[in-house]
């Protein structure tokens, strides 16, 4: 799934990273040398610091990567039922052929929902759901249709809608699930007095200087990469929604071959 990995085709994220290597540079700048008499003191601080930031980015990488693994992971069940919701309908209706009308009506449903993701992308998921009941409302209306039908198919096409519907839940609230304000002002923190306790125990010496930008760039590159892959930027947006298209593709082949 090299596709998904889209933080590097946003151009907002180069233009971001400019701005923090300038802010780098100009932070290494003014902050003046507490001069030696003070490297006694600084340095323990810049140590300390430097084990709080590790254990603050940790936290925030692995809340970040956990929350893209389990929405990449639901979305793919979520997909898997919704196929298996169309197959399962074609052959009550094959078992059945009275229950056209009610498959028609699940097949163009099912196609509104996937459809709904090249208009409006990923950005808008929560407006798939009324889309989404559309197809859930008319499986649940066979019973009363008064028609006979295959009851162990019907009950694996409640089974996949249940799940598809828990994916969906699912994948709404981790959507949302960002890291919040706070944890952010934590670690920015954190991160500007580790950049100013190693820039104040660094002479003025050009070439020092230099190295203490690189290492103040490094360590906000890090908080801002992970800021990239927690949020979903424009083009993973659009290769989420692709999936959702991709899977419209299948069940239209599929139709094809029955």
């Amino acid at each position: 799934m090299a596709f998904m990995h889209t933080t590097t085709r946003d151009p907002k994220t180069w233009l971001r990273l400019g701005f923090l290597a300038l802010g780098a540079w100009l932070f290494a700048r003014i902050i003046p040398y507490a001069g030696p008499d003070s490297l006694d003191f600084v340095a323990p601080r810049a140590v300390d610091l430097s084990i709080l930031f590790s254990i603050t980015v940790g936290f925030l990488m692995y809340k970040t990567l956990n929350r893209r693994t389990a929405l990449d992971e639901h979305i793919a069940l979520e997909l898997n039922k919704v196929r298996r919701i169309f197959h399962l309908s074609f052959y009550i209706r094959r078992a059945s052929p009275e229950l056209d009308d009610w498959f028609q009506r699940i097949r163009s449903a099912i196609i509104d929902y996937l459809e709904a993701f090249r208009s409006h992308g990923f950005e808008y998921y929560q407006k798939g759901n009324p889309l989404f009941r559309a197809i859930t409302y008319t499986i649940y209306s066979l019973p009363s249709r008064g028609k006979a039908y295959n009851n162990e198919l019907f009950n694996a096409l409640m089974m996949a809608s249940g799940q598809a519907t828990e994916a969906r839940e699912y994948i709404r609230s981790k959507k949302a699930d960002l890291i919040g304000r706070f944890p952010w002002m934590v670690v920015i923190v954190i991160s500007l007095a580790f950049g100013a306790f190693i820039a104040a125990s660094t002479p003025h010496d050009s070439f020092l200087r230099t190295v203490v930008a690189l290492t103040i760039f490094c360590l906000f590159l890090v908080l801002q990469l992970i800021a990239e892959h927690d949020r979903d930027n424009a083009p993973r947006e659009r290769a989420l929604a692709k999936r959702y298209l991709d899977n419209l593709k299948a069940i239209e082949t599929a139709q094809t071959e029955y």
